[in-house]
């Protein structure tokens, strides 16, 4: 699935897309594909990597790839409140920039350190050398 057109069937409810936003959905176990799907079916699976993009929109094999790989990785670094969840809110601010951010993939670590910078945060290691080091193994 390289293009995105209208009336592919949604991953969830089997309905045709027709409108809107779909969402591409990606697993978060293995770097693979799962289909597509309305913003509306997928809005509470939050075990799945989603991409959402406005159609029709051409997706290269590259790009479909670097974010199998993407959700992946991501997935398995530490969130929430966990110790070093920083490198996940960097990679995720990568995510919710994409592609417009391999311009300057370095802005989400700087927008990151300027919004803590009155914080302290615990990221054992350095956090620009880690964020770097995912986005060359992805």
């Amino acid at each position: 699935m390289t293009t995105i057109t209208w009336n592919h069937s949604c991953y969830f409810c089997y309905r045709p897309i027709i409108g809107g936003k779909p969402t591409i959905l990606f697993a978060t176990d293995k770097p693979m594909l799962l289909g597509i799907s309305h913003s509306t079916c997928c809005f509470t699976k939050s075990s799945l990597g989603r991409y959402q993009i406005h159609p029709p929109n051409h997706l290269s094999r590259e790009c479909i790839t670097f974010l199998s790989q993407f959700f992946t990785m991501m997935y398995s670094l530490p969130g929430g409140l966990e110790p070093n969840a920083a490198l996940r809110f960097c990679v995720s601010d990568f995510h919710w920039n994409y592609p417009v951010i391999l311009v300057n993939p370095m802005k989400c670590v700087h927008d990151f350190q300027k919004l803590h910078k009155d914080k302290a945060q615990t990221y054992e290691g350095d956090l620009e050398a880690d964020y770097l080091m995912f986005l060359a193994r992805v």
